[in-house]
């Protein structure tokens, strides 16, 4: 769900209606964006939850098995598409006379993109999202080795240290979207949640003993919170207009991290959706529909131009998001796969 919303944000393009209905939908579809947010929650929540197992289990926590683990998961299709940037699409590019506005290798070479912020071919600026994931790997491995009896503190320095940040960058007029430590608030929200589950904290009692009226409020709560975002947004300007952007999107953080805490403490919920195949196979590619996306919108554009096809933006949507399944389908099985089967020699639970 989160990829396509990215996806969508990236490539519908609407004409919204110039009144209260069609205000409110150009805000909330401006608002698609906040699903990089749920990458980065589910992603400290899930490997805060497993290094925790870790150590209930095995007494202590590898950070080599750790970080093999996300070598394999991450840079065989991270790499590839490198190569393909910087070597097979420039030669391409060459020979049907194209330009390409390569940034400096050693950027997405190192997982430091996010900090090379100049315009730049638009299917490998989506990557920026990787070089994050990866800094906070290493940032957050390394907190797991050595500080394991101190996570909590470490996640609250992780909150103070983003919010000054963003606060700071805010006041200051400095860009802070790409920045790692924007997303510092993320990651901690989602360990947060999974360290909860794990010592049972009182949220977790609270989730767990709620009312269908409790549980219906809960479920209801997003529509109603960009309801109200949307005519704070509206009637502010600035910098007080930047805060209320920077609220609405903390409290969204916080939202998706009590969301993950209810379904895993409910599992009936998410039952329903153990027979659904589809779901759970994208959920499996859903990795590489998000790295490809760019270029399967670059390559469809490319040959809807030569060609001189016009085709209404609500088909090549479609024709996109299927390519894009395709492609990225063929690279689980045949690229990915054979690296993820070797994951299973450096689990430890």
């Amino acid at each position: 769900m989160s990829f396509i919303a990215i996806f969508l944000f990236h490539t519908l393009g609407i004409n919204y209606s110039n009144n209260g209905l069609g205000n409110f939908s150009s805000y909330v579809f401006n608002c698609l964006p906040f699903a990089i947010d749920v990458f980065f929650i589910l992603s400290s929540f899930l490997l805060t939850y497993l290094a925790l197992n870790e150590y209930e289990k095995r007494g202590n926590f590898s950070f080599k098995n750790y970080f093999t683990r996300r070598i394999l998961r991450i840079w065989p299709l991270y790499y590839f598409i490198l190569v393909l940037a910087f070597v097979i699409f420039p030669l391409v590019a060459n020979w049907l006379h194209f330009k390409m506005s390569l940034p400096p290798f050693f950027y997405y070479l190192f997982f430091i993109a996010n900090f090379y912020v100049a315009d730049h071919v638009f299917f490998l600026r989506l990557l920026w999202t990787i070089s994050v994931e990866e800094q906070f790997y290493l940032l957050w491995g390394i907190c797991l080795r050595f500080w394991y009896k101190k996570l909590q503190s470490i996640i609250f320095i992780f909150f103070i240290v983003s919010i000054a940040f963003s606060l700071y960058a805010i006041f200051n007029r400095v860009s802070f979207y790409f920045n790692t430590l924007t997303y510092l608030f993320d990651f901690g929200s989602g360990s947060l949640a999974a360290l909860f589950i794990f010592k049972n904290n009182k949220i977790i009692k609270l989730f767990g003993n709620l009312s269908f009226a409790g549980t219906l409020s809960f479920y209801w709560y997003l529509p109603f919170h960009f309801l109200v975002f949307y005519f704070l947004n509206k009637n502010s300007t600035g910098v007080a207009n930047d805060i209320i952007e920077l609220i609405n999107r903390y409290l969204f953080i916080i939202y998706i991290s009590l969301f993950i805490i209810e379904q895993m403490i409910n599992i009936s919920r998410t039952r329903i959706f153990e027979r659904a195949g589809f779901l759970i196979f994208t959920g499996k590619i859903s990795y590489g529909l998000y790295c490809y996306h760019g270029i399967t919108i670059l390559l469809i554009n490319l040959l809807a131009t030569h060609f001189k096809i016009d085709i209404a933006n609500w088909a090549i949507v479609i024709i996109y998001f299927l390519f894009n399944y395709l492609v990225a389908t063929i690279s689980y099985y045949y690229l990915e796969f054979p690296f993820l089967k070797l994951k299973k020699k450096w689990r430890r639970i």
